[in-house]
């Protein structure tokens, strides 16, 4: 493709979606902007824009998002003052030890409940016993004195605030962890009503729901989802993992085999967010059991069909294309429209952070689903007529 032309469709792609944010439609089935990084990145802002103008939508979606957000507020308030008593001990100045003069000190020998001194200028004897916690002891002459240090000039601004982002780093990333797993928890609970926003969400993007009935909201538990859950979070461990082998032969290669590695897994890396983004939609997975493994386990297979000496290159083949076969599916589905996955992946990655993964929840599949439905050469997602609004 043209560079130029590429550039011009992203232009156009911007133009349409941010007249879609204004209030326009969303880009027609036959757009020339389908396929587009850009189109990927705005569609969910899009599709949430036109939740929030949906008159029927928009109290639902407004009102779970306030009560999930209220809970987690509530919840991770409780545990931050649980933990704060901790949290101040821990910073608590400990004692760093008894000094001992070697220089004719009388003994001391100090027995109180929770204190015991014994010093007596000899280091086998020597102890100091707080709170059942012996003291390191330190007689006086064992190092010199250190020299005193010259004053140091005062901060600038800049430095007082990169040292505050360095002291703080920890912290944030300790409550944005916090946050999160209070969120996972109430989604765990709640999600029945995200499926049925997606189920009605879908109208809005001209696509056929996943599902044939919206579910009933209601709070759930269910141990066999928890574990489909971590299924999946462990299948994508082993198809991230089955290439790395290959990649890993890129080291090999002289003066820039790190580069050529690293380059290489972060591609990589990358192709499996995309694929796993494609997967958010049960419409990537109505192939899954024809669709043909991976573009990349297709094309090594290709090269190492031929030749009895290839045997364990072509065995390694055929193990990594079993251990591909669960996503086969949402692969072929991205490879289809690899820019706009990845760019729904992009925005997706940013909408993840506490707060805005509740109200992006709903939303995302749809979005998954809609560029599943552009990309698809057999037009099975569009919806075949505009369904009724939520009752």
């Amino acid at each position: 493709m043209d560079p130029k032309t590429a550039v011009d469709r992203e232009r156009d792609a911007l133009r349409v979606h941010r007249e879609a944010l204004r209030g326009g439609e969303l880009p027609a089935t036959e757009h020339p902007t389908r396929g587009t990084l850009v189109h990927g990145l705005a569609l969910p802002l899009t599709i949430g824009a036109a939740v929030m103008r949906d008159r029927d939508l928009r109290g639902p979606f407004l009102r779970l998002a306030a009560v999930r957000a209220l809970l987690v507020a509530l919840v991770a308030a409780l545990l931050f003052a649980s933990g704060k008593g901790r949290a101040q001990d821990d910073e608590e100045e400990k004692p760093r030890g008894a000094l001992v003069s070697d220089d004719g000190v009388k003994p001391v020998n100090v027995d109180l409940p929770g204190v015991h001194v014994h010093l007596d200028g000899k280091k086998e004897d020597d102890k100091v016993v707080v709170m059942g916690r012996e003291i390191p002891v330190q007689t006086k002459g064992d190092t010199p004195p250190a020299p005193a240090k010259p004053p140091e000039a005062p901060p600038t601004r800049l430095g007082r605030v990169r040292d505050a982002l360095a002291r703080g780093w920890a912290r944030v990333v300790a409550v944005i962890a916090l946050l999160s797993a209070v969120e996972a928890v109430a989604v765990f609970f709640t999600r029945t009503w995200d499926d049925w926003l997606s189920f009605h969400v879908s109208r809005l993007a001209g696509i056929a729901p996943e599902i044939p009935e919206p579910p009933r909201r209601r709070i759930t538990f269910s141990v066999r989802w928890l574990f489909k859950k971590l299924r999946r979070k462990i299948r994508g461990y082993i198809v991230f993992g089955s290439g790395i082998p290959v990649l890993a032969l890129l080291q090999l290669v002289p003066a820039v085999g790190s580069w050529a590695f690293t380059a290489a897994l972060t591609l990589w890396a990358w192709y499996w967010v995309g694929v796993f983004t494609a997967s958010k939609s049960a419409h990537a997975w109505v192939d899954d059991k024809q669709a043909a493994p991976p573009a990349m386990v297709r094309s090594y297979n290709a090269r190492f069909a031929r030749g009895w000496w290839w045997w364990p290159m072509r065995l390694y083949g055929r193990i990594w294309a079993w251990a591909l076969r669960s996503v086969n599916a949402p692969a072929a589905a991205f490879e289809r429209s690899p820019a706009s996955y990845l760019g729904l992946a992009l925005t997706r990655t940013l909408l993840s952070l506490p707060g805005l993964y509740l109200l992006s929840r709903p939303i995302v599949p749809v979005a998954s689903g809609r560029l599943c439905a552009e990309s698809d050469p057999a037009q099975r997602f569009w919806a075949t007529s505009v369904a009724a609004g939520p009752s």
